[in-house]
């Protein structure tokens, strides 16, 4: 037979050159496209025709991680990990905000004490318009702070009694949604004793501790010093007109307000002239409180600049926040809240030993499987990504279960936007209005009310960290935590895969093939 060289014609027509060796990863193979679909190396299949015996890689490892019982284990220990991670750290997250939430709308965000002589009423106005004109202040609210000793029917508690303005408190602060009992009209904002007495309101656990309802008497007593040097002791008579749910404790358990007026008389000598119209403490309020450190020197400058025109001398000034009072308490939150991720992360790892050993034995069980499809041509880097891709299924589809379980678990979850940042949450961690006289119910947590249910108590102390319980358990979930948790969680479970996955590629095709 002759043997034409390629491009060359015979009399018959175009002859096709010879079948020439082709390297193919380091090897010589003869006319691979030539060869029968059933003979050509695994994974070089280009057609519809010869699937089932080119099966792509991704295939082999759903057929792996689909068709064992045991991978269900992986599944179910992944989506157990990631559940608790997500409900464990939507309750410390959501009682961080919660706590955050009521002390700074309720309590003082800003506050510039005057020590010594009190300013009247002239200078209050005067520099609480200069402290208005810092940008980030909406408004500025006089108050009188002092401790005393209440006593309601033969019993008597310490208590911090506060003197306030309460046109300017309904317009600044959340105090009438905290109101138990009455409504105050911010048109015309009464105390509502019709005149026989100045009225009062009490924190919702010293009520109940001093046995005090609204339209009770109660009895609030002062020690003063008087110019011998002993102490004259100060009592006036109150009308309870309502009591307050902050959800703050302190405030809750020894917190009294009573008319700026009534607070000015009765701790104010009388040496000062208008003793009842002295001001003892300016209270800012700002459009952002998380900035209330970043204003606080501002607003403490312009106090100090106003007062000493005003008074002709420089006055002794205290200036305090929110963020520092309840400094303490949210720093040990947050320590606690990272450590609790470090610990759930370390479950993380012991759901992803568990995705290891599996994988151990399944590639143990399966390495004549491996053998053969060295055999035909499956390359080592082929084996390893099938197994890694068995790793990611299953860290995938728990991911997707554990998700699912945890926000169920946490919900039913609000969407909530709060400086800028898209939130989920439940139990009213975020900002919503609040109301002591509307239930909640429907927004707490099923876990809080099935295990309520189960328990016959509720699953956290609702004192606990200031929380009122009046909306159950607070949580809050961030959607980047859930992607973070997500992509840990499939991060874990490939990683644990690498192993085996080495250790099958690896194997000699027939070594593979002789094992038992």
């Amino acid at each position: 037979m002759q043997i034409v060289e390629k491009g060359q014609f015979s009399g018959t027509g175009y002859i096709r050159p010879p079948i020439r060796p082709k390297r193919i990863r380091g090897r010589f193979v003869d006319g691979i496209e030539n060869r029968p679909a059933s003979v050509r190396p695994f994974g070089s299949g280009r057609s519809g025709k010869d699937y089932d015996d080119t099966m792509p890689y991704f295939h082999l490892a759903w057929r792996y991680a689909s068709r064992r019982l045991v991978n269900l284990i992986a599944v179910v220990a992944i989506a157990l990990a990631l559940a608790v991670q997500i409900v464990a750290m939507a309750v410390l997250d959501g009682m961080l905000a919660d706590m955050e939430k009521r002390v700074r709308n309720l309590g003082e965000q800003v506050t510039i004490r005057v020590e010594g002589e009190p300013p009247n009423q002239a200078a209050f106005s005067k520099t609480a318009e200069a402290i208005r004109k810092v940008n980030g202040v909406r408004g500025v609210t006089p108050l009188i702070q002092r401790g005393g000793i209440i006593e309601s029917g033969g019993s008597a508690k310490y208590v911090l009694v506060q003197g306030i303005d309460l046109a300017a408190e309904l317009a600044y602060s959340s105090l009438s949604g905290h109101l138990l009992s009455y409504k105050p009209d911010p048109d015309r904002p009464e105390w509502g004793t019709n005149g026989d007495r100045p009225g009062i309101f009490l924190g919702e656990q010293l009520g109940r501790d001093i046995s005090a309802a609204p339209g009770n008497e109660v009895d609030l007593f002062y020690a003063i010093r008087n110019h011998s040097g002993g102490f004259d002791v100060k009592s006036r008579k109150f009308r309870v007109v309502s009591l307050f749910r902050s959800g703050v404790f302190q405030k809750d358990d020894y917190g009294v307000y009573i008319p700026i007026s009534e607070a000015g008389s009765f701790y104010f000598d009388a040496d000062y002239p208008e003793p009842d119209r002295r001001v003892e403490v300016f209270v800012a309020w700002l459009e952002n409180p998380a900035r209330a450190d970043e204003l606080e020197p501002l607003i403490a400058q312009a106090a100090r600049s106003t007062l000493s025109a005003e008074t002709g001398r420089e006055p002794n000034l205290v200036s305090d926040t929110w963020q520092k009072r309840w400094g303490g308490i949210a720093e040990g939150m947050k320590h606690e809240n990272n450590l609790m991720e470090l610990v759930l992360f370390l479950n993380d790892g012991a759901s992803g030993f568990c995705v290891f050993a599996i994988l151990v034995t399944l590639v143990s069980r399966r390495i004549r499987d491996v053998g053969l499809l060295r055999c035909i041509g499956a390359t080592r880097r082929g084996v390893l990504g099938a197994f890694l891709i068995v790793g990611l299924i299953l860290g995938a589809s728990g991911g997707i279960l554990g998700v699912a379980g945890g926000m169920f678990l946490s919900g039913p979850l609000t969407l909530e936007t709060v400086g800028g940042e898209t939130l989920l949450s439940a139990g009213g961690a975020v900002e919503r209005p609040l109301s002591g006289l509307e239930k909640a119910d429907d927004r707490r947590p099923r876990l809080d009310i099935w295990y309520e249910a189960l328990a016959g108590q509720p699953l956290y102390p609702p004192r606990m960290f200031g929380i009122s319980g009046e909306a159950g358990l607070p949580m809050l979930v961030r959607p980047w935590k859930l992607a973070l948790y997500f992509f840990s969680a499939v991060l874990v479970a490939v990683s644990a895969a690498a192993y085996p996955a080495a250790w099958a590629a690896c194997r000699e095709p027939m070594s593979a093939l002789r094992e038992d």
